[in-house]
């Protein structure tokens, strides 16, 4: 009887073990696909990444790594410039850039001669003429010539910089370490030049305007989203603290830009640049139309008692009040289709209104849509205010600024809204 009943308690546990699979088994396969969106996060979890490695050698991963532009002179004072990979910051006091370059390269050959280069830092817009200089040796060409460059003679060293490129650096060679393939030069930087428009109002540089280059793995890839704050993502790990900047993370930049966008109404009070307004119009006119009829108008505005006004004489637009700028997105009707379809110009001017949004949140501004048409005694003021003809019809205000940090994107999914094939 003992044997017996001890058989019988391990065919109940069994039974008990293949049950619960089954439930879990089930609950897995009734439960509904969650769509990739959801898997975002403001932060993983350690455990929820694969932390298994596996060994592919010495290899100098360090990634990403700088694209920059090393220009030289050489004995005979000829320009020349070459790409550079191999290249940091080596040192802060004094302020020291170390930069590799192999013996056969016509730079190295200059620098030994000069002991002077310059760290040339492009933009994007020049990343067919960066990768040109990386390719093309200086023994055979003068590559400032061939791309239609501009060699400045710098002012504190015997180097030349290219014109173009939005940051200089000048660099005296303070030490040379040879390491094999490449000697290393260790160069004081003497003097430093950013263009102006590039510098913000506390004096650093606008790393979006900058759009700078970096390489990685096979290529070159652009600026990509902003991620954390320095000394305020740490507050993370803190009790009694919080971040002021947690963005949702994405690996993809224009649907990080979507997630993150929000309605901003709290903003400093720096102002938005002209060349910004014009950019962000630029996007809107970039939003599809009905028969690409475009049927839209925009309204930049940057007075200061203009938005006041506007804040004042509108009911939900008390934001204008903080506000540097604002845009109004108005319908052409004189553009817009004729008959049943003339009232398309709403759904162009808000996809055009939807672009502008997107774009504040890329360019580290911030902006909220206010609602102007339908409401016939809130389009007569902005018609008022802004000497509107009447053919144009104001859509919404929509305010810009730079915000504080204080409105937070908020997340909207919802699977029940999300129907497949029907209802």
């Amino acid at each position: 009887m003992k044997n017996k009943a001890s058989l019988l308690n391990i065919v109940l546990a069994l039974t008990v073990v293949i049950l619960v699979f089954q439930i879990n088994n089930t609950d897995q396969q009734i439960k509904p696909a969650t769509p990739a969106v959801s898997a975002i996060h403001q932060a993983q979890p350690h455990d929820s990444i694969s932390s298994v490695k596996k060994s592919v050698g010495p290899k100098g991963l360090i990634m990403p790594m700088p694209a920059l532009v090393i220009g030289s002179y050489s004995a005979e004072g000829e320009p020349d410039i070459m790409t550079a990979a191999w290249a940091g910051i080596a040192n802060s006091d004094p302020m020291s850039i170390a930069v590799s370059i192999r013996s056969s390269r016509k730079t190295y050959e200059n620098i030994m001669a000069t002991g002077c280069f310059t760290v040339n830092v492009p933009s994007a817009r020049y990343v067919a003429e960066m990768d040109y200089a990386g390719l093309v040796s200086g023994h055979d060409e003068n590559k400032f010539k061939t791309l239609n460059l501009t060699p400045v003679k710098g002012d504190f060293v015997n180097a030349p910089f290219v014109g173009e490129f939005p940051i200089v650096i000048e660099c005296e060679v303070s030490e040379m370490i040879d390491l094999g393939s490449h000697r290393q030069f260790i160069g004081k930087v003497i003097d430093t030049k950013v263009n102006q428009n590039l510098l913000s109002t506390d004096g650093h540089v606008d790393i979006e305007a900058l759009q700078p280059i970096i390489y990685a793995e096979g290529y070159y890839y652009g600026y990509g989203q902003r991620l954390a704050k320095p000394w305020d993502i740490y507050k993370k790990f803190k009790d009694d603290m919080e971040p002021t900047f947690q963005p949702v993370i994405h690996p993809n930049p224009t649907l990080s830009t979507i997630y993150n966008r929000k309605s901003v109404r709290h903003f400093t009070n720096e102002q938005v640049r002209e060349d910004e307004l014009t950019e962000l119009v630029k996007a809107g006119m970039a939003a599809p139309t009905a028969v690409n009829k475009q049927p839209w108008a925009f309204i930049a505005i940057n007075d200061r008692a203009m938005l006041d006004v506007l804040a004042d004489s509108l009911p939900h637009a008390k934001m204008l009040k903080q506000a540097t700028a604002a845009i109004a997105v108005c319908g052409d009707l004189n553009k817009a289709l004729q008959g049943q379809a003339r009232i398309y110009w709403v759904q162009d001017c808000s996809a055009a209104t939807q672009n502008i949004l997107l774009a504040t949140e890329a360019m580290g501004l911030g902006a909220v849509w206010t609602g102007v048409h339908p409401i016939t005694e809130r389009e007569a003021t902005v018609k008022n205010l802004l000497n509107l003809p009447e053919h144009i019809i104001p859509l919404n205000v929509i305010a810009i600024g730079h915000p504080t940090g204080e409105d937070q994107p908020k997340d909207k999914w919802k699977p029940e809204n999300m129907h497949i094939n029907k209802w």
